[in-house]
């Protein structure tokens, strides 16, 4: 009888103790590696209450279903990632063998496999620096140039339609950081620049610039910088992506979960909209008619006011996930997405939008698990096709922080992708 009060404050002292659903799902993990089979299950079951739109926390809390004896509760949670069209590998997953000889258990396997890979995308070019760690493309339909970002060399690559690279600002020029999203403002050829100090780290930094931010506006034309914009707090920052409405630049700070809107007439940055909810801000842009702002986060998809922020969170009346999504962008009453973290696959997604635009309607794969792929982030859209990075190797950096060796890295392919593909 002692044993079990004790084994019962242990639980209850470790949810308690499990104040977000990253810690829950820790703190769970951690449970099941000491055999403690209450704790895993409510822990697990607590990380997926506080987040049920992460399917890892979802396959984890199936796993403590089985565990517990909950098989049809565990077959529900996984059903509805197979019609997502996620393979989480479950059928060599040894948690879920009570299930394997299952009928239902072997069609949601099936559908979920049938489901994974969909090659869509045409080659378009590749650029030769390996190393560059590109986060961000854009594109300026007067000059026909793209435009690159590179994390680890801290500079601005201008690419021709036929992959011919230069340097748009060099390597720290200016001061600039490692560049992620950025963006052509063509009516006032202006190119707008996110930098940050974080990790994975540039190849030169200071400790003092570590979880530092700014904004750059250079001239396309003169390639001057015409002003930096940085913040005058002390709290860390991780500005992430930007969208341009009018000549106003709004921006995601995924550390602080917040939009910044850049104020070019008293050369400030303004705070615009903040909220918890948005975990990780990350792609952001604004509907046709400049109403609304979309932003993702990790726990989905907010439809932002523009003229009073009130906010919505988007709903969806079919079966998919609204997170992990990197670059985000609207397109004929839609919102296309670079989905690199939602589940093991990445894909480029279509959300199309009711006609109020507050959900989603129906979810389209465009494309899925290419053999390109390595962390898809984001693309730009040229008439009726997406031009995306497909393989940004963010990840391909040892646990010191460095870079992998030149025979370990890959250029960067640049694919593009229908919006309209029955067309």
């Amino acid at each position: 009888m002692m044993r079990n009060i004790f084994l019962l404050i242990a639980v209850c002292t470790a949810i308690v103790s499990a104040q977000s659903p990253n810690n829950a799902y820790n703190l769970s993990r951690q449970r099941l590696a000491m055999k403690d089979t209450a704790g895993y299950f409510y822990l697990a079951e607590q990380a997926y209450q506080l987040a049920p739109f992460n399917l890892e926390f979802t396959v984890n809390y199936a796993r403590a279903c089985v565990v517990v004896g909950r098989q049809i509760r565990a077959l529900n949670l996984l059903q509805t990632i197979a019609d997502m069209g996620f393979d989480f590998g479950l059928d060599s997953d040894s948690s879920f063998m009570p299930l394997w000889k299952q009928s239902k258990f072997k069609q949601l396997v099936q559908k979920a496999k049938s489901g994974t890979t969909k090659i869509a995308s045409n080659y378009v070019f590749s650029l030769q620096e390996s190393d560059l760690i590109p986060e961000g493309i854009t594109y300026d339909p007067r000059q026909q140039k793209f435009f690159v970002s590179s994390i680890y060399k801290r500079k601005v690559l201008a690419v021709n339609t036929d992959g011919t690279a230069s340097d748009f600002v060099g390597e720290a020029q200016y001061g600039l950081f490692s560049t992620v999203g950025l963006k052509v403002d063509a009516a006032r050829n202006h190119l707008w620049v996110l930098g940050i100090i974080n990790k994975p780290k540039p190849r030169t930094f200071t400790k003092e610039e570590l979880g530092t931010s700014a904004v750059y506006q250079f001239d396309l034309e003169t390639k001057a910088l015409i002003n930096k914009y940085t913040m005058s707090d002390t709290l860390q920052h991780l500005f992430n992506d930007l969208v341009i409405v009018n000549g106003s630049v709004y921006f995601t700070d995924s550390r602080q979960r917040c939009v910044y809107k850049v104020n070019p007439a008293t050369k400030t940055i303004d705070s615009f909209y903040g909220n918890p909810w948005l975990y990780f801000p990350n792609g952001i842009t604004a509907s046709a008619d400049q109403q609304y702002l979309f932003i993702a986060s990790w726990a989905g998809i907010l439809r932002l006011s523009l003229a009073d922020t009130t906010a919505l969170i988007l709903q969806s009346k079919v079966v998919t996930t609204l997170s992990g999504i990197d670059g985000l962008y609207f397109y004929e009453n839609s919102l296309i997405a670079v989905q690199n973290s939602a589940g093991p696959q990445s894909r480029i997604m279509k959300f199309e939008l009711s006609k109020k635009m507050d959900e989603v309607t129906n979810a389209t794969v465009l494309e899925s698990q290419n053999p390109l792929y390595n962390i898809p982030t984001t693309g730009t859209i040229i008439d009726d096709e997406l031009y995306f990075i497909a393989n940004s190797q963010l990840q391909n950096f040892d646990e010191q922080g460095n870079i992998f060796p030149s025979d370990k890295m890959q250029p960067t392919y640049i694919l593009k992708v229908k919006l309209n593909p029955k067309e």
